[in-house]
């Protein structure tokens, strides 16, 4: 009896550990490449220049059309760190991914206005907002893609974090700690077809979120049961994969609020 309690003792105290290492994990992601799955968004930023007398900007929202006479467009829907935001005079957004024509509608002080439909290259696209007396001209001005520096910092930052979760789980259920050396290489596999492949897809930003991460929980929990030789269960993996990916996707929305 009394080893029995000293075991349960033990597993508790190792799981206070491996909780505050996480903890300890989440206190250190850059805040900068916080997003769900912490990885990488495109991103839309607009400074805007005045040829008339400077007013500042009230609210904005950044139109999704169709095509490019914009009879019909909707606003980009906000969803997690999916959003438009503008501030007295500039305006920023991130998405999952954009339609192929875009529209601003910016209210200023003095009154509202409409810019041209334009499209957008860049990955980290920058544009230039010309103010009019009553309309806007946007032109984009950077057409690098700019990911590089993002991407490996969020791919590290998500393989950390799964690591770690990883962990928490194979001592929980006194599984194989073979299973760790694998999370990292599903990780690798996974992300840069989340990240970089379901937003060419241009589905809706609910539709693109919940096909992404069922991917890439199906898959993680097929490439760690396959690589460790099936020396755990299949539900093991797939709850694995799905607390991995759980926890990256919500630390990523929390971090934005």
């Amino acid at each position: 009896m009394r080893k029995q309690r000293n075991s349960k003792s033990a597993r508790f105290l190792r799981t206070c550990r491996l909780l505050f290492l996480l903890a300890a994990v989440m206190a250190m992601l850059p805040l900068a490449t916080a997003r769900a799955d912490v990885g990488p968004k495109p991103t839309a930023d607009f400074e805007f220049e005045y040829q008339i007398a400077p007013v500042d900007i009230v609210e904005g929202q950044l139109i999704e059309c169709e095509d490019e006479t914009c009879e019909k467009g909707e606003p980009l829907e906000e969803l997690g760190p999916q959003r438009f935001e503008c501030e007295e005079q500039s305006c920023s957004s991130m998405a999952y991914g954009y339609a192929d024509y875009l529209k601003l509608v910016i209210t200023f002080t003095d009154r509202q206005r409409e810019s041209n439909v334009f499209t957008k290259e860049a990955y980290a696209a920058a544009f230039k907002v010309i103010v009019l007396e009553s309309s806007l001209q946007v032109e984009e001005i950077r057409t690098g893609i700019g990911i590089g520096g993002c991407c490996c910092s969020g791919l590290a930052a998500t393989i950390a974090l799964e690591i770690v979760v990883a962990m928490a789980y194979v001592s929980i259920f006194h599984l194989p700690k073979a299973v760790l050396g694998w999370v990292p290489l599903a990780s690798v596999l996974t992300l840069p077809v989340v990240w970089f492949v379901f937003p060419q897809l241009r589905l809706a930003a609910g539709w693109e979120v919940g096909l992404s991460e069922g991917f890439a929980v199906l898959v993680e929990a097929g490439l760690v049961y396959l690589a460790t030789r099936r020396r755990i269960g299949l539900k093991h993996a797939a709850a694995l994969s799905l607390a991995m990916n759980s926890f990256s996707f919500l630390l990523g929305l929390l971090l934005r609020l």
